[in-house]
């Protein structure tokens, strides 16, 4: 009796120091995301923005200046934006490929959609969006 008092208390031990841990990690990973922003020699900030597609890049670079300025409680004041496409094949052979994957996904061959994204990288278009604080 006494034997199996010690080993439910070990348990209990066990199962508090793991939740503990668990606890600790998840807290360690719901800090602020980090912001792709760097200052400039002429005294502005750059946000920059990737993305296989040419809108999402410009939200990302768009939403990194936001949330930065956010956080110094300032509104951002746009200074210059420039997109630049980079990626291995042609920008009209790479948007056809995604655009046919998409119909291929929505008509149920994953095989064929999964294949034109193969075309393009998560960093076919760039992005940068030089800004202030106000």
């Amino acid at each position: 009796m006494i034997l199996m008092e010690e080993k439910l208390a070990t348990v209990q031990r066990v199962g508090l120091f793991l939740s503990l841990v668990i606890l600790g990690v998840g807290m360690a990973a719901c800090g602020p995301r980090r912001l792709n922003v760097m200052s400039t020699p002429d005294q502005t900030l750059m946000a920059i923005g990737y993305s296989a597609d040419r809108s999402d890049s410009i939200f990302k670079a768009n939403n990194d200046a936001q949330m930065y300025c956010e956080r110094r409680q300032q509104t951002v004041s746009f200074v210059k934006q420039d997109t630049l496409y980079q990626g291995r094949y042609a920008e009209n052979v790479t948007a056809g490929a995604r655009t046919a994957g998409r119909v291929a996904g929505a008509l149920g061959s994953s095989k064929a959609a999964s294949a034109s994204r193969a075309l393009s990288s998560p960093t076919d278009y760039k992005t940068t969006f030089e800004f202030l604080c106000k």
